[in-house]
């Protein structure tokens, strides 16, 4: 009956020790940066539609997802491409030089507040017969 209860103390000793050498699987994952593809567009012509991806680009543990429909898309000129779905772009009848398209990701969207993690790709729209 001693012996049952020395192995199982020794059981638990190398769990938790085994828990205590991978410190970092305890830890939420964090999204550190955002990725756009294409990383940038050149659109010559009205009413034509580009399509992105926002991949999120995270530690603990290090890997990179698609996180498209988890951001809030904009465009700096809607005037000259706007935004119809996440991730899809669209020229209008404008010109426009280096117009940035940014993927924002909120820790809290409800709110949009605390953590902000931001991701750009620069768009260059020209019409036919010049602007």
């Amino acid at each position: 009956m001693k012996r049952s209860y020395i192995g199982l103390a020794m059981s638990v000793l190398v769990i938790v020790a085994a828990l205590l050498a991978f410190p970092s699987c305890g830890f939420k994952r964090q999204l550190v940066s955002i990725t756009i593809d294409p990383p940038g567009a050149t659109i010559g012509g009205p009413d034509i539609t580009v399509n992105f991806k926002a991949y999120g680009n995270y530690i603990h543990p290090p890997d990179s997802r698609d996180i498209t429909d988890s951001v809030v898309w904009t465009s700096a000129a809607p005037l000259v491409i706007k935004i119809l779905s996440p991730g899809v772009a669209q020229s209008q009848f404008a010109c426009g030089t280096n117009i940035t398209i940014t993927a924002t990701w909120y820790s809290d969207p409800q709110n949009q507040t605390g953590s902000v993690v931001v991701g750009t790709a620069p768009v260059t729209v020209t019409q036919p017969g010049g602007c």
